[in-house]
């Protein structure tokens, strides 16, 4: 009994370490071939990278915009990684948050009259609502008729995009007197320690109870062998559904957040790629809380630092892409576990 609960305590503790490590190396590599398509464009990786910790920590306005880019990228970071426990692949969240934007920048032509606060409050409401509505599309759509829920997700991204820019243009809250498709002004404005409140706050519930509760490990076990848990009696297909609705919710707090506390407007475009962006944190993160937010700091950190990179150095702010891209691949990949496991094979 002895030797036999120290092996699982050595396999606890090499899991923990793969599951710490992964992420580091992801990155790193990550950061490594970045500065190789530096050199071969004739810039130098070390200025580079110094322009972009300077740009993201360097100074206090420059920490604000790292901590304003990571927010919402922890959100969407928690969107994906809630419907993937759960076998469920949320690709749909730039379309979730282009149309929540558009029920947000709906509010203040329905409620013009009434206080900031309660247009606020019907602000997060609405567009947690109709994110959901938007994610749950391609979960009903996949129990239903069988349909891939990556295609209709991809599908949805571009039926959002359109309508946003065609609504942009024409509905009652475009402003026709702007350069570019936006609404008019939104006066109500999300407070900022409102919005780093109710992240922290998700983020710790989201944490405790995937580790701490029944549901959590119900889901966990739902994502892992869906036919196991209807063998156990579990309503897997209606769990799967409400953790679909919820995590279309994040998204769409995700747009009200960027509409209402950031830019006080919907424009177009303003969520294009943020949807890879959360996929890539939780991907670093393995879903798990605090490697979500490592990633989604360092995501955040780097779209905050591009700014000075472009403007202290040659290295064009594309590279921010070119790293983004590199981390996607290599958190996927999960080269440690990979070797790891080449490696118990060869000493077989």
């Amino acid at each position: 009994m002895g030797a036999k609960a120290a092996a699982l305590d050595l396999r606890g503790l090499r899991k923990w370490a793969l599951g710490l490590l992964s992420p580091v190396c992801a990155i790193l590599i990550s950061f490594f071939m970045a500065g190789i398509v530096v050199l071969i464009s004739g810039g130098n990786p070390l200025e580079a990278y110094g322009a972009l910790l300077r740009g993201a920590f360097g100074s206090a306005a420059g920490l604000r915009n790292t901590v304003r880019y990571t927010l919402p990228i922890i959100m969407l970071a928690l969107s994906f990684s809630l419907c993937d426990r759960c076998g469920y692949f949320n690709i749909g969240q730039e379309g979730q948050m282009f149309t929540a934007a558009l029920a947000v920048a709906w509010v203040p032509q329905l409620m013009g009259g009434a206080p900031g606060f309660l247009q606020i409050l019907v602000m997060v409401l609405l567009g947690a609502l109709v994110g959901g509505v938007m994610s749950l599309i391609p979960a009903l759509l996949k129990f239903l008729l069988g349909i891939n829920e990556i295609v209709i997700g991809v599908l949805l991204n571009y039926i959002a995009t359109l309508l946003s820019s065609y609504m942009l243009l024409h509905a009652s809250f475009a402003d026709p007197n702007s350069s570019m498709p936006m609404s008019y002004l939104i006066e109500a404005a999300l407070p900022a320690a409102a919005m780093v409140g109710g992240v922290v706050l998700i983020v710790l519930v989201y944490g405790l109870g995937m580790q701490r509760t029944v549901p959590g490990y119900e889901l966990r076990m739902i994502g892992k062998n869906p036919r196991f848990s209807r063998a156990c009696g579990l309503p897997t297909v209606r769990i799967i559904l409400i953790m679909a609705l919820i995590g279309g919710a994040f998204s769409g707090l995700a747009a009200v957040g960027e509409v209402a506390g950031v830019y006080h407007k919907m424009y177009e475009g303003f969520a294009a790629g943020m949807g890879y962006n959360g996929m890539t944190a939780a991907l670093i993160g393995k879903g798990g809380s605090v490697g979500m937010v490592f990633g989604s700091l360092i995501l955040g950190a780097l779209q905050s630092g591009s700014v000075t990179l472009s403007v202290e150095t040659s290295v064009p702010a594309e590279l921010v892409q070119v790293v983004q891209g590199f981390v996607m691949f290599f958190a996927t990949v999960n080269i440690l576990r990979f070797g790891f496991r080449r490696s118990r094979k060869g000493g077989n």
